[in-house]
């Protein structure tokens, strides 16, 4: 399973310590870097990631430090908050940390290993939640729509269009590539423009080098080079499926 996380701080150093911490652990993916409130807002909204390093004194939308309004903010938008560490000098925050249910409280400088050790209980206490939303921001318009609801996406120049199984088109303003790692492991990409919803697929016809998708007429094609991609979705859904002939 992957776990996206985003870094809210305003001192690189420190951003770039918790990357070297985490480099070795593959799972853990960074997906942005926010120096203020405001901009650690958009970031959440549009990353979707699971896990905040949080520094509360960077600077704020209302006030000189966000501290914790960062959180109350998101919680207008998200129904599930990503888990968030606190990594900061002092432990002034450290009370209304434990009041905002915060998943760890780490004091700066700080060693390599407190971070792993935050890391196998966030694996332990919340890897069974995943939220199913995607956010898709624009020009201050959210968008929210459910992630099992993707038929399959199709890359459009430096944008990507999730095509959904009630027929309806949304565009995000990021390349197929920004995608590729950042959605559940049943999204598989095939072809250097689609990345499929693999529990969507209902024929794969090795001649014609395509798939059929559920709930639309289309047919998908799969390039050479991801054949053997397409040969695990084959073996998948056999293995899975009630009754072979």
């Amino acid at each position: 399973m992957k776990y996206p996380y985003v870094i809210i701080d305003n001192d690189s150093k420190i951003a770039d310590s918790i990357q070297i911490a985490l480099e070795g652990h593959t799972d853990y993916i960074c997906t942005g870097i926010a120096e203020d409130e405001q901009e650690a807002l958009d970031l959440i909204l549009e990353r979707k990631p699971r896990l905040v390093f949080l520094e509360p004194e960077v600077q704020g939308v209302y006030c000189a430090k966000t501290q914790y309004t960062l959180m109350t903010e998101l919680a207008k938008y998200m129904s599930v908050l990503p888990e968030f560490i606190v990594m900061t000098k002092t432990t002034e925050y450290a009370i209304e940390g434990i009041r905002n249910r915060v998943l760890d409280y780490i004091l700066k400088p700080f060693g390599k290993n407190q971070i792993i050790r935050t890391l196998m209980r966030f694996e332990k206490d919340f890897d069974h939640v995943e939220d199913n939303t995607l956010c898709f921001k624009s020009y201050g318009d959210y968008r929210f729509v459910d992630v099992d609801d993707v038929l399959y996406l199709k890359a459009d120049n430096n944008t990507t269009d999730f095509i959904m199984s009630n027929g309806s088109k949304v565009e995000a303003f990021k390349t197929l590539k920004h995608f590729q790692d950042l959605l559940p492991d049943h999204f598989v990409r095939i072809h250097n423009s689609y990345i499929i919803n693999t529990r969507y697929v209902s024929r794969i016809h090795f001649g014609k080098a395509k798939c059929a998708i559920k709930n639309t007429d289309d047919m998908i094609p799969f390039s050479k080079s991801y054949k053997n991609t397409v040969e695990e979705i084959k073996d998948n859904l056999a293995k899975n499926s009630l009754i072979n002939i």
